[in-house]
């Protein structure tokens, strides 16, 4: 595996040039103000291409079957790094399984669609950090079976293909046949939208999915879902970029940083229903051989 590009990464305060526009300019609410970033020399580009799979509320979806184009907090990210670039933003909807292909083929310049920073990921691509979550265990509110992964035995799991929660599963899965115990019944969909129905169709008892998740379904679907669990350790976020694009990369650090200092990321998060605190972002990369996928913590009242 290739040296961890974020391990020397430093979370200091970045002096920030002028205020030059408000959020309200982007569309967003609050009275946090945009900065305008140089950016290094970038080759010439004039677009950011950021592919998204719009599945994943708020991150990015669409708002209904009629929408022609996502919405959602990395799409506003997106379009306010673009902006402060001086580019213009394009989001090219991919599905979950070719997002970071689309990047390694170029058909992307980054990858900004809720993926948090991981091992593996980070052995093939570079990324940037810019928002904390954590990973938790959704069920129906009514019910009252599932406090712990442990009580997933003998239950069935509707999870998203390519995603790492099945090898959270897996590795419960497991756990779960050395002690004897039933084993889950894994379902996988190709995206999280698709998980998530199978809970109010009855064919599923629980998804994994983020609190970022949950947090928008509160506010669509009051009362339909609950956090049944939530995994103690955080999960960060980032943009991914191709390793060979060391002017981008920078400019990303630069900039992304710049917009955690000034409350831009916060206003964000704010206004799709998402704790503000996440913008203070760790940079924690999640590495299966290193932690415990299924770590004890105490269930989500």
């Amino acid at each position: 595996m290739k040296p961890n590009p974020l391990a020397r990464w430093s979370l200091r305060a970045v002096v920030a040039p002028a205020l030059v526009a408000t959020l309200l300019t982007a569309g967003l609410s609050g009275a946090a103000l945009a900065q305008s970033t140089p950016a290094p020399e970038l080759g010439g580009m004039v677009k950011l291409i950021n592919c998204v799979d719009p599945s994943f509320p708020p991150m990015e979806y669409y708002e209904d079957q009629n929408a022609k184009e996502p919405i959602g907090f990395d799409i506003d990210l997106t379009n306010e790094i673009a902006k402060r670039l001086g580019l213009e933003a394009e989001i090219v909807p991919t599905e979950f399984t070719g997002l970071l292909p689309g990047l390694a083929a170029g058909r992307c310049d980054i990858v900004a669609s809720g993926l948090y920073l991981t091992a593996e990921r980070l052995a093939a691509f570079d990324a940037q950090p810019y928002y904390d979550t954590a990973v938790v265990l959704i069920t129906l509110a009514d019910n009252d079976s599932i406090t712990s992964p442990e009580d997933l035995s003998g239950k069935t799991v509707a999870v998203q293909a390519g995603t790492n929660y099945i090898n959270v599963l897996n590795d419960l899965q497991a756990k779960l046949e050395a002690e004897g115990k039933p084993l889950m019944t894994i379902q996988t969909y190709p995206k999280q939208t698709d998980a998530i129905q199978q809970l109010v169709v009855g064919r599923a008892d629980a998804t994994i999915s983020q609190d970022t998740e949950q947090a928008f379904r509160e506010k669509a679907q009051p009362g339909v879902f609950k956090i049944a669990f939530t995994y103690p350790d955080t999960q960060t976020f980032g943009v991914y970029y191709r390793p060979d694009e060391a002017a981008l990369g920078a400019a990303l650090k630069q900039t992304i940083e710049a917009m955690r200092d000034d409350g831009t990321i916060a206003a964000i998060a704010k206004k799709w229903n998402l704790p503000e605190s996440g913008a203070n972002y760790t940079g924690h990369i999640y590495n299966p051989d290193e932690e415990n996928a299924t770590p004890a913590a105490t269930p989500t009242a």
